[in-house]
């Protein structure tokens, strides 16, 4: 079959045509990946210090009295302890071991009672810094069009880039074969280029509107 110069000409506009519209497709399903170091967000979060101080003082009071109570049944137990006198055989010594052992166990369930104080109060308020975190990760996506962003890995955990060879090798001696196969399968992300790294602006946007919202 022959061609008239008129249809090849055509054939190598088609094909040009054709070779033109593949990177402009591929560059159209391009997904924008993105990662953040979640644990260093946090650390670097301002609200969270705020709220562990607020804890701090919100219970301080209740620590100390806690701590003086203990301190002193530590001393009346030294003092039980050199006593000379046979609780088996004394009967108002037997009765001062008995209050003795009820004011440990006392102290214990204010201890108890103390801490799931404290941890409910604390769940309560990290509830508000998880969704703090969750929106700025979320708005950062939206502003910089990503499709997709990853935990990082948390390197003050498993790896540290400052650290000599030597050190992370001490480190991940140190850990066992569970753990670090464990740590290995919750990773979700193996590898990332800095350039995909979002921390930073995270950390930024969420304290600039922190310091931005009003005092409550």
């Amino acid at each position: 079959m022959r061609f008239s110069p008129r249809s090849g000409a055509a054939l190598l506009v088609c094909a040009f045509m054709m070779l033109g519209s593949t990177p402009r497709v591929q560059a159209e399903d391009a997904k924008r990946i993105g990662v953040v170091n979640v644990s260093q967000v946090f650390n670097a979060y301002v609200k969270v210090k705020e709220v562990q101080e607020k804890l701090e003082k919100l219970f301080e009071a209740d620590r100390k009295a806690i701590d003086k109570k203990a301190k002193d049944l530590k001393a009346l137990e030294e003092k039980l302890r050199l006593d000379p006198r046979d609780p088996k055989r004394d009967v108002s010594f037997f009765k001062e071991f008995q209050n003795f052992e009820l004011a440990k166990m006392q102290l214990e369930i204010e201890y108890q009672d103390l801490f799931k104080r404290v941890e409910e109060k604390r769940r309560d308020e990290m509830k508000g810094v998880l969704n703090d975190i969750k929106t700025a990760i979320r708005a950062i996506g939206t502003q910089e069009k990503y499709d997709l962003i990853l935990r990082a890995p948390e390197f003050e955990d498993e790896f540290d880039p400052k650290g000599s060879a030597e050190e992370n090798k001490a480190r991940e001696e140190s850990r066992s074969a569970a753990e670090l196969v464990r740590k290995f399968r919750e990773n979700p992300v193996m590898y990332f280029s800095q350039g995909v790294d979002v921390t930073g602006k995270v950390i930024a946007k969420l304290n600039d509107d922190y310091k931005a919202a009003p005092v409550k």
